[in-house]
């Protein structure tokens, strides 16, 4: 069995407690990877993605040990990349489910270890293991009174050149003691200053023209967010939406900016979400929709308010959004679609069976 000294990096993501329903279970595995996708690219070639441990990444360099500087620089990178994909996500976030509305939550902490491992093939896999890989990850379960920091043993940390001046992280000692193993020792340093230094993103572009259009409107037997996450589902309108007969996208998700492609039996629809607002007794979602064959640039507009825990009152409209006014039979056929669309929303809500939450 071939031993080699290694530097062991953990990222381990905490933040997802329970998952009641296979849609919060389904949206939360989405987001850790959308976040462990950002984490990747942002190592380089520095360290060997050895596995991927649920919502945490193994990470392997071969070799002596890196500066306490280039540990910091990479957890750093890491860090920064990971807390910027969860800006961007809860910025266009368009699901109100427990995992999608958690990810403001989510922490990112750090566990580095340095010492010989062994690895075992199995098959055409690698995998690294022996006690110093062991004693890495029992450092994830600890005393800390955190979720974000980083990590280093003390052996790592003695082994290591002092941090530059630009170190600005303040090094706590402690210990843990785990059975078949003792006390272990090591440093860690709280990352909160660190968090509040990741750049914002940019404002979104999402603004479009209000009118006095009136809303289609229609009490619907079903909670509201129910009937909410049926609209907000645009991969799955062909199961109710009018004359629509499938829908394809770049990826397998709803987010604002999202381009969803929309065939319906005479003609074919681009629809992006614009932007939604949450609050315990109403959503609001508006979308944008591009029909190229008929010169229409349109804003859907959607309300869901809720009446009781299984009923709400439903409405939605069509805004004008390109430079030319909308012809007056087009709009009457816009209108009788849309009052089509809210009578057979209101049939597969009412005989859905169960909820997402």
């Amino acid at each position: 069995m071939a031993t080699t000294n290694a530097t062991i990096l953990i990222p381990d993501i905490s933040g997802f407690t329970e998952f009641m329903t296979t849609t919060e279970l389904n949206h939360s595995t989405l987001a850790i990877n959308m976040l462990i996708d950002a984490m990747i690219k942002a190592i380089g070639d520095e360290y060997e993605v050895a596995e991927i441990e649920g919502d945490a990444v193994l990470l392997v360099r071969k070799g002596a040990a890196p500066s306490r500087e280039e540990i910091m620089k990479t957890c750093m990178n890491i860090f920064n990349a990971f807390h910027y994909q969860r800006k961007w996500m809860q910025q266009h976030m368009v699901c109100p489910c427990g995992a999608c509305q958690a990810i403001n939550n989510l922490t990112l902490k750090f566990v580095v270890h340095h010492g010989p491992v062994a690895e075992i093939t199995v098959g055409r896999f690698v995998k690294q293991s022996g006690p110093e890989m062991i004693i890495a990850h029992r450092l994830l379960k600890n005393s800390i009174d955190s979720n974000e920091y980083l990590l280093i043993t003390e052996k790592l940390f003695e082994e290591v050149d002092g941090a530059s001046e630009q170190d600005e992280l303040e090094w706590l000692s402690s210990s843990e003691e785990y059975p078949s193993i003792g006390r272990v020792d090591y440093r860690f340093a709280l990352l909160n200053k660190a968090r509040e230094k990741v750049p914002e993103l940019p404002g979104l572009q999402n603004d479009y023209c209000i009118d006095n259009t009136c809303y289609v409107e229609k009490p619907i037997p079903a909670n509201f967010r129910d009937v909410y996450m049926v609209v907000m589902n645009i991969p799955g309108r062909a199961e109710w939406m009018p004359g629509l007969l499938k829908v394809e996208q770049d990826i397998p998700a709803v987010f604002i900016g999202s381009i969803h492609y929309c065939t319906f039996e005479t003609y074919q629809a681009i629809i992006s979400p614009l932007r939604m607002t949450l609050s315990d007794e109403q959503i609001f979602y508006a979308e944008s929709c591009n029909i190229p064959e008929m010169a229409l640039s349109l804003v859907y507009e959607f309300v869901f308010n809720k009446l009781s825990e299984t009923s709400c009152f439903f409405a939605c409209r069509f805004l004008n959004n390109g430079p030319s006014p909308v012809p007056e039979e087009m709009q009457q056929y816009l209108l009788q679609n849309m009052q089509g669309l809210t009578e057979k929303l209101s049939t597969y809500c009412t005989k859905m069976e169960g909820t997402f939450f």
